[in-house]
């Protein structure tokens, strides 16, 4: 028996952990992968010279506008696995054929005319990041940084449309797979391009758009040959407005989800490098970057609810997925406990092994213990936001997180300018956020799920 066989009985009947580890594995090994990525990467760049804080803190500011752009290519990647996964569960195989197409479109519509703002007003978007009171040499390393790895998003948004919908189909391996071969990829041009031929911080943003090349090549590969439900096609005739309506209904959503997380790292930037020092803002580059093991949970967690609940929802079957949401909300909790717990003893060692400034590892670890035991609350947050996308609801999700930010912003600013707090008026701030965020979504989900009733994705 073929592993989407097995895959489709255990999706429909039987026991639901095994199918949501099976689906979210492979999400979780993939995106700790691309962790270790975003680690390998900033070590070498910490390695051209330890003594710097102009480094992190130059290539730091441009993750928020990075993080921006991918929060457009998991919009449409959410979209696509909402879309499949129903039309799927609708057993409607022939509209299927439509998602390729239509994802591709609607990748260049978006990532092009990014990538040639990226190049136009590069020292712009910088000066606009960081304010007047970060050092030339820091620009000038996030300028370089943004130049050399502005092609590879396209990559990446290409990536991202046909990593939508495999894992619409439940083929999550796939991806994993991707994304070992960038990772693996990475971790050997890094040190080439860096220091062999000595490109430095231009050196690591190449390298990295080499390996998305690399990663969205095998699996447009792995479409061509056969191996997935949906086949890859480029034909005009295939394109569907429906679809592409209803992808746009739940990826946009998604979309303001994403750059939710992602307004609060810009306007703390901003705040930081104009009110702290240099050492303050590449804490919270190098803890930024580590928090990503506390997403990863949350994100692989969220994609096997949204694959199994978008599947079972387009077979009508709303019981299962009601019990499925339960599963998964205990499940993300426990793991980011887990996590949180490791996190907090191992930071003080893991920060050192990435500067030589003491206060750059006291700023770090101070935040890691404030804020990281409140991820879990986020995570619940997160993963009932993917039960509303995969229903067809995705609205109560943004406005959930939206309230999220605004009390963040609203209590850091309060806490830093009026309260004194320091950075504490930050981290606190952040962990009261995430905190607070909990009781509205149980409130919303309890609601939600009283009313649920299937609706076809053609017929919205």
């Amino acid at each position: 028996m073929k592993l989407q066989e097995r895959m489709q009985i255990g999706m429909f009947e039987g026991s639901i952990i095994p199918t949501i580890v099976k689906i979210g594995l492979p999400i979780l090994i993939g995106n700790l992968l691309n962790y270790v990525y975003l680690i390998v990467d900033t070590y070498y760049i910490a390695m051209l010279d330890p003594s710097s804080p102009a480094l992190l803190s130059g290539t730091g500011l441009l993750f928020p506008l990075i993080f921006v752009f991918e929060a457009i290519a998991s919009s449409l990647a959410v979209g696509l696995s909402a879309v499949t996964g129903r039309l799927i569960g609708e057993r409607k195989f022939e509209e299927c054929k439509s998602l390729g197409i239509s994802g591709v479109l609607m990748a260049l519509l978006l990532g092009i005319p990014f990538i040639i703002i990226c190049y136009t007003f590069g020292p712009d978007l910088i000066q606009l990041l960081a304010g007047s009171e970060l050092s030339p040499e820091a620009a000038t390393y996030g300028l370089q940084f943004l130049y050399s790895l502005a092609p590879g998003l396209i990559f990446m948004i290409l990536l991202q449309v046909y990593g939508g919908i495999l894992l619409g189909e439940g083929l999550t391996y796939v991806l994993a797979i991707a994304f070992m071969l960038m990772t693996v990829l990475n971790i050997i041009l890094d040190p080439i391009l860096i220091f062999v031929l000595k490109m430095g911080v231009a050196g690591a943003g190449l390298s990295t758009t080499i390996s998305l090349c690399v990663a969205l090549l095998y699996v447009i590969r792995f479409i061509q040959k056969g191996k997935a439900r949906i086949p890859l096609t480029f034909s005009l005739s295939r394109f569907n407005g429906t679809i592409v309506k209803e992808i746009i209904r739940i990826g946009l959503p998604q979309f303001l989800m994403t750059v939710s997380i992602y307004v609060i790292a810009v306007v703390y930037n901003k705040i930081i490098t104009t009110t702290f020092s240099e050492n303050a803002m590449s804490a919270w580059t190098l803890t930024g970057r580590f928090d990503q093991i506390l997403i990863i949970p949350i994100i692989a967690v969220a994609g096997a609810t949204t694959v199994f609940v978008a599947q079972n929802y387009g077979r009508n079957q709303l019981e299962r997925i009601k019990k499925a949401l339960n599963v998964n909300l205990g499940f993300v909790m426990i793991m980011s406990t887990v996590i949180a717990v490791i996190y907090v003893f191992v930071a003080p060692w893991l920060f050192s092994k990435f500067t030589l400034i003491p206060e750059v590892v006291e700023l770090a670890t101070k935040q890691v213990l404030i804020i990281s035991f409140t991820f879990g609350c986020m995570a619940i947050t997160w993963v009932i936001g993917s039960f509303f996308q995969a229903t067809g609801k995705p609205m109560p999700a943004v406005i959930i997180l939206y309230i999220r930010v605004i009390i963040i912003i609203a209590l850091g600013v309060y806490f830093i300018y009026v309260q004194k707090m320091g950075l504490n008026g930050i981290f606190i701030s952040v962990a009261i956020g995430n905190v607070l965020s909990l009781p509205l979504s149980f409130f919303w989900i309890k609601r939600h799920l009283k009313s649920i009733k299937f609706e076809s994705v053609l017929e919205n």
